[in-house]
């Protein structure tokens, strides 16, 4: 097999890595540089093992910088490796060959890197250059860039049937109703999104979006319908996503109702901030106020200002994410033995193989009740866990479940819920 042909196919297995479709296999190229490293630095490329891959094709590449197939393989390599600053200069000198496919495939990896910085519209002239061209991969340049102009708008509509251990209680207090009865329910959430700047860049790569949201839910108890739920929540959303620095600052009004009364009205305002450090690696941090009353008597006690900080360390790659921190919260209430300072700690992973998505969040924390007389005090923790499944490429398939545990010095106070679901997700994108 010749050394053109070992190439196609590498840079074919790159593109089957990234869930796009494959260089055409019958790519020729002329290869003069047959060295060891090279070889070696092909062999790992073609088995996915794109961190090994980089040192043999960075020897290659030292040995013949001319050699523009080279320096394409090791662009790739080190956009697979979550590294898009080693990349890009080596993928802008791809993409001057005069080989129509190794120059579409460094543009194509481009649009993918400015992507990632969220410049949108430098993305999508990469995308429609390599559409307009006359390479195997004008069909993923066309998909490329209406799938970028797809992110204006987005809708998803979510149907699961569920299963709740504990319906009384509900997630922003404690059992405030005797009862700890388990029913099933249909829950069915519409979410829409509007984004109506695409692009916006800063210059250097950086780019701002603005996002404006809109949720509606809807909970049907199975037999205890005096909890059936129905809930709001609009707003909007700043984002800036830059080579190093990610941030968001949001804002959203919530209303919500209980068996058909008005259960609660709310605002919340989002900010947070990620800084790369090194490849995956970064810090990140997230500050929460939630200003909420709530409207029965039964509900009322626990009205008032609530703020939750968060500091973590943060790996975020193309497949998975982990993040590992502390956590402090202050819920101050009206009824002030409800009042509570919580510390703890949380952890969030994800990962993606091909069609499925396992998502994972846990958070333990020690709740003071500060005006308490009895100096009560609960160790609490909420987790929850899903795993989605793209059946096509507008439906997919939910499964998952939460759980809140509850452990107090004042034995009355101990409670357990839990929910499981398996449901349906329609969306307009992948």
């Amino acid at each position: 097999m010749t050394p053109a042909r070992r190439i196609a196919i590498a840079v074919g297995v790159g593109w089957a890595a990234l869930g796009l479709p494959a260089a055409a296999d019958d790519v020729v190229r002329d290869v003069a540089d047959d060295s060891a490293e090279l070889e070696r630095g092909l062999a790992r490329f073609q088995a996915g093992d794109f961190a090994a891959a980089i040192a043999p094709l960075g020897a290659a590449h030292a040995a013949a910088p001319s050699d523009l197939d080279t320096s394409l393989l090791l662009g790739i390599a080190y956009y697979r490796c979550g590294d898009p600053a080693r990349a890009r200069p080596l993928l802008i000198a791809a993409a001057e060959s005069p080989d129509p496919e190794t120059r579409d495939s460094a543009r194509i990896f481009l649009g993918l890197v400015a992507d990632a910085t969220g410049d949108v519209d430098a993305a999508l002239g990469y995308y429609d250059s390599v559409a307009r061209g006359g390479s195997s991969l004008a069909g993923s340049g066309r998909e490329l860039s209406a799938r970028g102009r797809g992110e204006r708008f987005a809708a998803a509509l979510v149907i699961r049937p569920e299963l709740d251990s504990n319906v009384a209680l509900q997630p922003a207090t404690a059992t405030a109703v005797s009862g700890d009865a388990a029913d099933r329910d249909l829950f069915v959430l519409a979410d829409l999104h509007l984004r109506p700047f695409l692009g916006g860049g800063l210059g250097g790569g950086l780019a701002a979006g603005l996002v404006i949201d809109q949720t509606f839910a809807y909970r049907k108890q199975a037999e205890l319908t005096e909890f059936d739920m129905a809930s709001s929540v609009s707003g909007l959303t700043w984002s800036h996503r830059g080579p190093a620095l990610r941030a968001a600052l949001g804002y959203h009004v919530d209303a919500s109702a209980l068996g058909g009364a008005l259960l609660q009205v709310g605002q919340t305002v989002d900010a947070s901030a990620r800084r790369a450090i090194a490849g995956a690696f970064g810090v990140a941090a997230s500050y929460q106020l939630a200003i909420r009353n709530l409207y029965p008597d039964a509900y009322a006690g626990y009205s008032g200002i609530v703020q939750t900080g968060t500091a973590r360390l943060s790996w975020l790659a193309d497949a998975w994410e982990l993040e590992l921190g502390a956590v402090v919260g202050h819920e101050a209430t009206d009824d002030a033995t409800l009042t509570a300072l919580a510390a703890g700690g949380q952890i969030a992973a994800r990962l993606r193989l091909g069609r499925f998505d396992l998502r994972a969040f846990a958070r333990a924390t020690d709740r003071r009740y500060t005006a308490d007389p009895a100096d009560r005090h609960d160790l609490q923790v909420r987790a929850d866990a899903s795993l989605y499944v793209d059946l096509t490429a507008h439906v997919g398939a939910v499964l998952g479940g939460a759980l809140l545990d509850n452990r107090s010095t004042a034995m009355d106070d101990d409670y357990i819920k839990w929910t499981g679901y398996l449901g349906v997700v329609v969306a307009t994108g992948p």
